[in-house]
Order: C-alpha cells, then sequence, then structure tokens
C-alpha cells in the first residue's frame, strides 16, 4: 500500500508513462518542444515506458504544461480521455482484471510503489461508504493539481470502463483550493465536488464495490500479479541517491550532455543540494561521471575493434587528446596500449 524514499538516500520517482502523455499534449503547443527541452531537459518521447523520472520533476513538467497549453484542465481531460488501465501499465490492467471492483482497487493500493514512489493509495469504509485516497506523502512537492485531477479522472474512467459508462462516485475530494474550473471538472464526474481535504479521494457506494461483474478475464490477473510482484522485488532495497546518479550517467554517456544542472534538473532538486546529498555520500558527480567514462572506455577498449577516436565520442569526450590524457591518469597508460594488451591476454 505505501512506499517511501527518505530524501537523503533517493529520491522519490515515477515510471515515464504518464510523462510521455503530457509530452504528446503539448509538443504541438507553439513552444512546447523548446520548452521541454528548455525547462526539463526532455528530447523526446521517451521509448521505455518503464523508465523511472523524478516525482518532482513529473509534477512541475504537468503543472508547466498545462500553463503553456492555457488548458487548467489538462490533468483532467486526460485521464478522462486516455484508454483505462494503459497509463498504470500491468497495475492498471490488473485492477481491470479483478472479479471485484474492491479487490481491484486495493490491488492498486497494494501495487501502486511498482510504478510511483513516496505515495499513499488506501480504501476503507467510512459512513457505510467505500473512500478511496490518493496523496503524495512529501508536503514539499506542490503544487500538484494536474497530477491530482488526472489520477482521479483516470481512476474514474477506469471504474466506468469496469462497471458502465453511467457510473459515478458519490462525491469527490481534492486537496487544493476550489479552481475557477470547477463546473467543467464537476461535469467529468457526475459529482458534486469538494477542496482543501486532507486527501483526493472518490467516495464510492459500497454496493459498487461488492458488484461482481463478468467477462474480466481474471485468468490474467495472476500473471499480472506475478509481474508486479518480480518487479517490486527488483526494488525492495531503497535505491541512494549516488546510485541514481550512476544510472543517469550511465544513460546518457556520449548520447546527451551530462552536467550536475543537468542531472539536478533530472532529479527535481537544486544543484547545491544535489552535491551535499552526494558529498555526504562520499561522492560527487564529478567522480560518478570519471568512473563511468574510465569503466566504459576500458570495456569499449577490451572488447571491441573500434578506433580510439570512436571510444572517445562514445564516453563523451569531443577531443581525443582530451580523452588520451584522461585515459593515462586513470590507467598510467595510453588507450592504444591498453587495448593491445587486454586483447592479446583475452
Amino acid at each position: 500500500m505505501l512506499r517511501r524514499n527518505t530524501l537523503r538516500d533517493s529520491v522519490p520517482m515515477i515510471r515515464s508513462s504518464v510523462v510521455n502523455q503530457v509530452i504528446s499534449a503539448i509538443q504541438y503547443c507553439p513552444g512546447g518542444s523548446s520548452f521541454l527541452r528548455r525547462e526539463h531537459g526532455i528530447r523526446s518521447t521517451r521509448t521505455d515506458l518503464y523508465e523511472r523520472i523524478a516525482l518532482a520533476r513529473y509534477l512541475k513538467l504537468f503543472e508547466d504544461a498545462a500553463t503553456l497549453a492555457n488548458d487548467a484542465l489538462l490533468g483532467a481531460r486526460m485521464g478522462i480521455t486516455n484508454p483505462p488501465g494503459e497509463l498504470l501499465g500491468p497495475i492498471g490492467f490488473l485492477v481491470l482484471t479483478s472479479p471485484r471492483l474492491r479487490i481491484g482497487l486495493k490491488n492498486l493500493a497494494h501495487y501502486i510503489g511498482a510504478w510511483q514512489d513516496a505515495t499513499e493509495i488506501t480504501l476503507h469504509d467510512q459512513g457505510g461508504l467505500g473512500m478511496w485516497s490518493y496523496r503524495i506523502l512529501d508536503p514539499d512537492l506542490w503544487p500538484r493539481r494536474q497530477d491530482a485531477e488526472f489520477t482521479l479522472t483516470a481512476t474514474c474512467a477506469m471504474i466506468r470502463t469496469y462497471l458502465g459508462g453511467g457510473w459515478a462516485p458519490v462525491e469527490v475530494h481534492f486537496e487544493h483550493s476550489r479552481p475557477h474550473e470547477a463546473q467543467a471538472l464537476q461535469a467529468m464526474f457526475r459529482a458534486p465536488l469538494r477542496f482543501d481535504q486532507p486527501a483526493n479521494a472518490l467516495v464510492i457506494d459500497n454496493n459498487d464495490l461488492d458488484r461482481a461483474v463478468q467477462g474480466t478475464n481474471a485468468g490474467f490477473a495472476p500473471f499480472l500479479r506475478r509481474h508486479v510482484e518480480d518487479m517490486m522485488a527488483k526494488e525492495t532495497e531503497e535505491t541512494k541517491l549516488s546510485e541514481q546518479v550512476r544510472q543517469l550517467v550511465a544513460r546518457d554517456l556520449g548520447r546527451a550532455p551530462v552536467s550536475l544542472t543537468l542531472l539536478a534538473a533530472e532529479l527535481g532538486l537544486p544543484p547545491r543540494s544535489l552535491q551535499r546529498y552526494l558529498a555526504e555520500e562520499g561522492t560527487s558527480v564529478r567522480d560518478i561521471v570519471r568512473t563511468i567514462k574510465a569503466q566504459e572506455a576500458k570495456a569499449l577498449l577490451r572488447t571491441s575493434r573500434r578506433h580510439i577516436g570512436a571510444v572517445s565520442q562514445a564516453v563523451g569526450y569531443g577531443d581525443p587528446t582530451a580523452f588520451w590524457r584522461a585515459f593515462k591518469a586513470w590507467e598510467g597508460v595510453s588507450p592504444a596500449e591498453f587495448q593491445r594488451t587486454k586483447q592479446k591476454k583475452d
């Protein structure tokens, strides 16, 4: 139901599937592509839907995208119109293959940690009604209106796929204050809205929660559950911030610029904070970049017949001379000498 991260240890992350939808929504707006590159360092739609990006960065991108599109209801419209289940990958389809809505929503609460960190989803009885609530745990991650409205409209659309298009919640709650567009938002839910609440929530009739649903392809559920549990097992231990930085550097090395400023933006942190947290782990961006460059360069020289200049470019050196100097400082021999020696031994 709950997964938490301590910022000093690691940065809360989210899978990139929703980010792809946000990017698609604004990339054709005037200035949309340049805005994404300039403000968020995103070059294109991400091809790996399981890729993880910083939760803070996602929230800011979503709010900025709504401003750029001049659409305060961007998140709500995306949630209500996108195919239900797809945005949460196997978790969404696990909900849709559950025999009862209550079981499906409990699955969502239990497995959300595989998709999004620092987030709490609960389902509990309150006054004879079911209260399904969604809350990002870090109060400093604000504003987050777009994510809240997107999550609740997407969940509402998923339930309508499950129970029928005429379904409506008893009531809808939001953490944020009442917006000017409240009437249009209410029309999407077809239910009363309440704002400035402790959590974002859908209030659901218990009869709806316990209604048996036929034709849900329940036979797929065990396979989906196993897949999601395997995803979670790989991330049981919290990843230290330094390891997250290493993963980002390894991903971009030789393919995109790597710098303290860009890495901090990727993680949704001020550059000075990233420096400080890494120093507390006994390292720095410079040390991490140097280590990964050395590892990658040695691997390429040992296992391939690439020209030294090609290896230099592959590890982020535009100038082969600078690469030659750096490599000799790392290994005590030139790249060519290292390549000859290692390939002879192999």
